[in-house]
């Protein structure tokens, strides 16, 4: 059996309940709950992730205006390279760690008086890193935006108390886009205990348009559609084959509606910055926000799959990769199970071969999209894979594809 690696946590009954039920003051229960959970006084909504940091930085730019630029990870996603490039910034990209989180002694070494701010991504790192980086931050009296899109719900337990990611940035950045644990089609945010950025924040998003309707309802159509395609007989009928031969035959066309990121271009300040998040997906974050049960799930499901993942790969001791060893077990939780491969594309197109789809792509290395080239930064988006997480992956599933991978690296010559 096959399964889609794809799972959208967004409930079908409350996609269709957002649509019509009526609630007052939804958005102030929503910044109680994200204040609780990041530590901060303040968290404003906003259409975007995005959105919310071209605000920020817009904000940051008025604040320091002597200050030009920004330390971030060259593996990214490339808009969160483009819009500080877009607003006159100096990118510099640091060394990464071996878990692709930016080395805080590289930071210290690059942080000067020029510095507007450090974005760091939360991708597969610790509470650690993150302090660490905070503290040096912190030194420099340089403010921390942590990019909290795919860690949200991820907390470590220090004294008993839960430590949520979201909590060690000066500003923390959120998402509630489409595949994100908390969906709304489109959606994000910004918590912090600056209040003037609130006010600035506040004061821009009121002459913002509402978000494109026509955008949101296509991104409802993609949801739809992902839904059907998770059912198991027609991902295994049609969706499986489908995806398989774009890879194989190198279809570009069908890999950009698999992977948007790819369509990625260098241009201007987008227009869906300058909008207001819709009705319909701030009804759709309350009532997930309000699921704490169902979350709880999802959280140890993915947990325990990551354990299961690494026990397995451990027990195989298969030289030609590298797995990410889980430090925090509550912290990192993927939304796939990342290893860095060789022999990459040989490797996808054998599972392929296998019934076994993985995510090719996670993040682009901007350093070279943006041709900002540095010999000690490595190519990243070459070695690494993502594989299949969520509730449907059972751990008979993972023994296969963990035995499909060594009999691949061992049996196969290639």
């Amino acid at each position: 059996m096959k399964y889609f690696r794809i799972y959208s946590y967004l409930k079908l009954l409350f996609f269709f309940k957002s649509f019509f039920f009526k609630a007052k003051n939804l958005e102030s229960q929503i910044k109680k709950y994200i204040t609780n959970n990041s530590g901060k006084k303040f968290f404003v909504l906003t259409s975007q992730l995005r959105s919310g940091f071209f605000i920020l930085l817009k904000f940051l730019i008025k604040k320091n205006p002597k200050k030009n630029e920004i330390i971030l990870s060259p593996f990214n996603l490339a808009e969160m390279v483009n819009i500080p490039r877009n607003l006159k910034l100096k990118i510099i990209f640091p060394k990464l760690k071996d878990n692709l989180f930016i080395d805080s002694h590289e930071v210290k070494k690059k942080i000067n008086n020029k510095t507007l701010a450090v974005l760091c991504t939360n991708f597969f790192n610790t509470t650690k890193d993150l302090i660490e980086l905070k503290r040096i931050c912190t030194e420099f009296k340089v403010p921390l935006i942590e990019d909290n899109a795919i860690y949200f719900d991820n907390f470590k337990e220090i004294k008993k108390k839960r430590i949520y990611s979201g909590s060690f940035g000066d500003y923390s950045l959120y998402s509630f886009n489409i595949m994100k644990n908390i969906s709304a089609m489109y959606g994000g945010g910004v918590s912090t205990n600056d209040r003037g950025f609130i006010e600035y924040a506040n004061l821009q998003i009121s002459d913002f348009k509402n978000f494109f309707l026509t955008k949101f309802l296509n991104q409802c159509f993609v949801y739809l559609i992902l839904k059907i395609i998770s059912i198991n007989f027609i991902y295994n009928l049609l969706f499986f084959k489908l995806i398989r031969r774009a890879h194989n035959n190198n279809n570009n066309f069908l890999i950009k509606k698999i992977y948007p990121s790819l369509k990625f271009k260098k241009e201007n300040i987008s227009r869906i910055y300058k909008t207001k998040i819709r009705n319909s997906s701030i009804k759709m974050i309350y009532l997930q926000l309000k699921d704490n049960k169902n979350r709880k799930i999802n959280h140890r499901v993915r947990k325990l799959n990551n354990f299961y993942y690494e026990k397995c790969f451990l027990e195989k001791s298969i030289k030609r990769i590298k797995i990410i060893k889980i430090k925090e077990e509550d912290f990192q939780n993927y939304n796939d199970y990342p290893i860095f491969v060789k022999k990459k594309k040989k490797l996808v197109k054998y599972l392929f071969s296998k019934g076994i789809e993985t995510k090719v792509i996670s993040y682009k290395d901007c350093q070279n999209l943006f041709g900002i080239k540095k010999k000690y930064l490595k190519p990243y988006e070459d070695r690494i894979i993502c594989l299949p997480n969520h509730k449907k992956i059972t751990k008979s599933y993972i023994n296969y594809i963990v035995n499909s991978i060594h009999q691949f690296y061992y049996k196969k010559k290639i």
